[in-house]
Order: C-alpha cells, then sequence, then structure tokens
C-alpha cells in the first residue's frame, strides 16, 4: 500500500516552517509509521514472488517444481516462479507457449507442428537469432519441463537484415537430364533428371528474410 506521508502529515503553511521544532515531530512521526506500515506488510510481500525475499523466493521455487537456471537474471527466475501454475496448465497448447514467452520477454515466436518433410512428431520453434543467442539455456529449460512427453523440438531462426534496395524476389528453375547413349543412340543405363527450383525475397528493414 502506497501512502502519501507528505500529503496526509500537511500542515497549514504558517506551522510549516522548516527546521521548526513542529516539522522534526512531523518527519519523526512519519518516519515511525513509515517503518511501522513496511514491518505489517512485509509478510505480505513474501507471499508474492515479485517482492519477496530470495531466501523465501527459493522454497516458493521449490514449491513450484522451478530451478534457477544458471547465469538467469532475478528478474526471469521470479516470473517464472510467480506464474509456474499458469505456464503448467498451458503447456499443452500452442497459445499457453505463446503466453509463456510473452511472459518471459520473448513475444516474437511461431509454434508449426507436422512441417512437411520432417518427422511428424517435431515442433519447430521459429525464434528471432538474437533471443535464441541470448535466451539459450532458458528456452532449452523450457522445453525440457513444458514440452510434450511425444515431442521433439527443433529452433528455427529468423534474422533481421537491414536493406535499402525496395522489396523484390527473384527466382530460379532449371532442369537437367543426363543420359548415356549406347551405338544404337538408345539409352543405355537410363535417363537421371535432377530439378533445382530456388526462390528468393528481398526485404526491407520493416520485415525479416528467414
Amino acid at each position: 500500500m502506497n501512502i502519501d506521508w507528505e500529503a496526509l502529515t500537511k500542515m497549514p503553511y504558517w506551522l510549516a516552517r522548516p527546521a521548526s521544532e513542529l516539522d522534526k515531530l512531523r518527519k519523526g512521526t512519519v518516519s515511525f509509521w513509515q517503518r511501522l506500515s513496511d514491518m505489517l506488510a512485509w509478510p505480505a510481500k513474501q507471499l508474492d514472488p515479485m517482492t519477496a525475499e530470495l531466501e523465501i523466493l527459493h522454497l516458493l521455487a521449490w514449491e513450484r517444481d522451478i530451478t534457477q537456471i544458471p547465469n538467469e537474471t532475478e528478474h526471469t527466475y521470479r516470473i517464472r516462479v510467480k506464474y509456474a501454475l499458469q505456464f503448467a496448465k498451458g503447456a499443452g497448447s500452442k497459445s499457453g507457449w505463446y503466453y509463456m514467452f510473452e511472459k518471459l520477454g520473448t513475444p516474437w515466436i511461431t509454434i508449426d507442428e507436422r512441417v512437411s518433410e520432417t518427422d511428424w512428431d517435431v515442433v519447430s520453434l521459429q525464434l528471432l537469432d538474437s533471443d535464441l543467442a541470448e535466451r539459450n539455456k532458458l528456452i532449452d529449460n523450457i522445453c525440457r519441463q513444458y514440452g510434450r512427453t511425444t515431442r521433439r523440438y527443433q529452433y528455427d531462426t529468423i534474422a533481421s537484415m537491414p536493406l535499402i534496395a525496395p522489396p523484390s524476389d527473384f527466382a530460379l528453375d532449371s532442369l537437367t537430364g543426363f543420359a548415356k547413349l549406347s551405338d544404337d543412340m538408345s539409352p543405355k543405363l537410363g535417363l537421371a533428371v535432377m530439378d533445382n527450383e530456388s526462390h528468393f525475397i528481398i526485404a526491407t528493414n520493416k520485415q525479416l528474410i528467414s
């Protein structure tokens, strides 16, 4: 609870002389009630992971099955402890994972399942390259603790690059055939065909390049 002690103890101007005996009494009274208010509010603050003492925070983390990651910031640690129940409840859905990463300060993420040309049990997490570099231990911990048992998780990074050229795209499609002919001009080893198709997109600095 925030109390405006200055407004609460404001005196008439003819009494509010600085350094007067009455002003000293007022400051002493304010100091006493501030300390008393802090003492009364201390037990309630220990129930909130965002304001609890670090020793008590460790107890709350143990109760909620949270382990501090090496080199993890205290703020991130407190957030994981505070939202441990919500994270565990939402771990089975995409919306839960989006909520989790948003609370942890990584809102830019895309989750894809059953990606073509990939095993059915692989879940693709598309993250900014900077987020993965700075928080790789945190993301690994999230996948181990909240990942689904029958799923494997892979990381795909997206890097932003400043470009001067306007948005444009270009593509290349080529088809190459190989054959070895015999004396009667018929294929001896059969035909082998190699198809290659490439597509590139150049984006502005407001877009992302994958």
